[in-house]
């Protein structure tokens, strides 16, 4: 096997940041990285990014750290920032997956990765398989893990889905596993819907109930004759979901149901104010460490546009 070596670079940030350098670290077309939780504090995190070696010269690193220290108006010295290191002859994609194990998400839901056989416990449990590769979604984040839990306790028989910024896959996965009878997934990344196409296969053996939609989800929206979907999942940054609000209402039936993640605690009121202007009653709210879910129903007395 041709390993290869990787750079490591890690910085510190205030932990209501976190969505913020996910947009820029999306933005910069940067998909390996992770959050590290410290102990000693729930207000800070440590960002953890990899980068091919051969691909990152010393120009490309000098820009990255630019690019950062504008976003967050770093006044003080990089060296003291910024921590890189090589990490030699790794094989990325198979050590990785050491510190990720099976994730129980509520009371029966088993996010399992695709590599591990089951485990005696869970086997009278929902067992969801997953290979992440390089798209969002394992269970592990707390934005995913709400959404999961709140699928988890409502009525997907005979559904109509759609889950908008796929990722991974795997809120679609879960759907089709809890009944659903018709899914659309949207995402703007090619690899993303290959990854939801890919784990979708994984669990059923074809895409039969599931179709795959590539561009962002207002072009998608405009495209194609999205409406009367029963429930819609969209796990994704806030700052987009503001925006396609509106577009979730059209598309929605009446008192059909939205479940949104990837909302900070910070953002919470903003997003809730944005729902009721546009016809969306809030009918749950929960949280984990950071971050919210929001669930909530389109109006009874609403068409759609």
């Amino acid at each position: 096997m041709n390993l290869k070596n990787w750079y490591k670079l890690i910085f510190g940030i205030d932990s209501n940041l976190e969505d913020i350098i996910i947009w820029k670290l999306n933005d910069l077309g940067i998909n390996t990285y992770s959050f590290e939780y410290l102990l000693n504090t729930k207000n800070e995190r440590n960002v953890i990014i990899w980068l091919l070696k051969e691909n990152w010269n010393e120009s490309k690193r000098n820009n990255l750290e630019l690019e950062i220290s504008k976003l967050f108006n770093i006044q003080c010295s990089f060296n003291k920032f910024f921590k890189w290191t090589v990490i030699e002859e790794e094989d990325w994609l198979n050590s990785w997956k050491k510190y990720w194990g099976p994730e129980l998400i509520g009371n029966n839901l088993v996010i399992l990765p695709c590599w591990m056989k089951t485990k005696n416990e869970y086997i009278n449990k929902k067992i969801i398989k997953i290979d992440p590769g390089a798209a969002f979604g394992t269970g592990s984040h707390p934005s995913t893990y709400l959404c999961l839990e709140r699928m988890e306790n409502i009525f997907f028989s005979g559904k109509k889905v759609l889950d908008i910024g796929s990722g991974s896959g795997i809120l679609s996965v879960t759907a089709a596993f809890l009944g659903a009878k018709e899914i659309c997934a949207v995402d703007n990344d090619y690899l993303a819907i290959n990854s939801t196409k890919s784990n979708f296969h994984l669990n059923f053996g074809s895409l039969d109930t599931l179709d795959t939609y590539l561009g962002s989800f207002s072009e998608v929206f405009r495209e194609n004759s999205f409406n009367n979907f029963d429930i819609v999942l969209c796990n994704i940054l806030a700052e987009v979901i503001k925006d396609i609000i509106p577009f979730i209402t059209s598309s929605l039936r009446n008192n059909g149901e939205v479940i949104l993640s990837g909302i900070l605690n910070s953002q919470k009121d903003e997003i809730m104010t944005k729902l009721n202007q546009n016809y969306l009653k809030i009918i749950d709210v929960s949280s984990k460490k950071d971050w919210v879910c929001i669930a909530a129903q389109k109006f009874s007395n609403q068409t759609n546009a």
